[in-house]
């Protein structure tokens, strides 16, 4: 009887087991998390408002090609670098961002506590 190394055996689990972790579902958490970022709803709702008003059919193309960039990494939950995407692209239809006070941004712009 042939003796396999554990390595092997454990290698041979974990590929057998890879297709049904790539075939679960998001969780509701990560579903929620993507939903209510403003990164990955607020801003590409600009950036395609910007799109569907602008009348440079180049720009609007090279947009298009940033927000699918921008929304592949909101999928994969890249906020960030979906931000960076979305708004190139906002620069790109020559159009500013609009962003909408949040209370993190007023915390984070308050003065800070004086020392002793």
């Amino acid at each position: 009887m042939t003796r396999f190394p554990l390595s092997t055996v454990v290698m041979t689990a974990a590929f057998a087991l890879a297709p049904l972790a790539a075939l679960t579902a998001p969780t509701v958490a990560h579903a929620q998390a993507v939903s209510t970022d403003y990164r990955c709803t607020d801003l590409p709702a600009q950036v395609r408002t910007a799109a569907a008003a602008s009348t440079d059919a180049a720009a609007v193309a090279r947009a298009q090609r940033f927000i699918a960039t921008g929304q592949s990494l909101c999928d994969a939950r890249s906020e960030g670098p979906a931000a960076r995407q979305f708004r190139s692209a906002l620069r790109i239809l020559g159009v500013d961002e609009v962003r909408a006070t949040e209370a993190r941004d007023m915390a984070s712009s308050a003065p800070a506590p004086a020392g002793n």
